[in-house]
């Protein structure tokens, strides 16, 4: 345990107790309360704080004759994948979007 941590624990126990003495519950129920809250949001608020990136170096998608394109089901934005860091899908609307492979026209001259 820190000191930080412990010094913040003596220092609470302290206030609670002359409060305790002093009659006065309305105030002691209220910091209890009010330290309950400061630590859960703490740690809550600790866990956004770690990002998780990209585990390798970007690569190059070459697919022959398909584009691949990531796709938010709730609103239908899209997003064409050129270069990948990862294998962990975007998120859009707070949803994973769905891969697609969408073949391409060949570049060769129309038959008609």
């Amino acid at each position: 345990m820190s000191s930080r941590k412990l010094l913040f624990g003596l220092l609470a126990v302290a206030v609670a107790a002359l409060l305790a003495l002093a009659h006065q519950g309305d105030v002691l129920v209220a910091l209890l309360i009010g330290l309950f809250v400061l630590v859960a949001g703490r740690a809550v608020f600790r866990g956004y704080t770690v990002t998780k990136g990209p585990v390798g170096p970007p690569e190059d998608v070459d697919e022959s004759g398909t584009l691949l394109v990531f796709a938010c089901e709730v609103c239908g934005e899209q997003l064409v994948l050129l270069r990948k860091g990862t294998d962990a899908p975007p998120r859009h609307c707070a949803e994973k979007m769905v891969l697609r492979r969408i073949p391409t026209p060949e570049h060769g001259p129309s038959p008609n």
